[in-house]
């Protein structure tokens, strides 16, 4: 039996698209079953996303032996869409 338990959480502050927005990404661990989940807050304070996925195995091992993940929320992240670009309107010429 795994009595292995592990709990993170960290707060950051981002620019999306000009405008400042709160991420805390959470970790958590127990009985050899984690999750991983990302909570979007808006600027008053309140809860507006959350997204939340559960741990592979490859990622249990490396949090326990505590190595670095790199990208380990990316897909919990909602990718970015491009911002909308207008069509120049080319008028014809006689």
């Amino acid at each position: 039996m795994d009595h292995f338990s592990y709990h993170s959480e960290q707060v950051h502050s981002v620019f999306v698209k000009g405008r400042g927005q709160t991420r805390r990404n959470i970790v958590d661990i127990k009985n050899g079953q984690g999750y991983k989940a990302v909570e979007t807050y808006t600027s008053n304070g309140e809860k507006k996303q959350r997204t939340e996925k559960p741990l592979t195995s490859a990622e249990l091992d490396c949090i326990k032996r505590n190595k670095f993940i790199p990208g380990l929320f990316k897909d919990c992240i909602k990718p970015l869409r491009p911002a909308k670009t207008r069509k120049q309107k080319r008028s014809k010429r006689n």
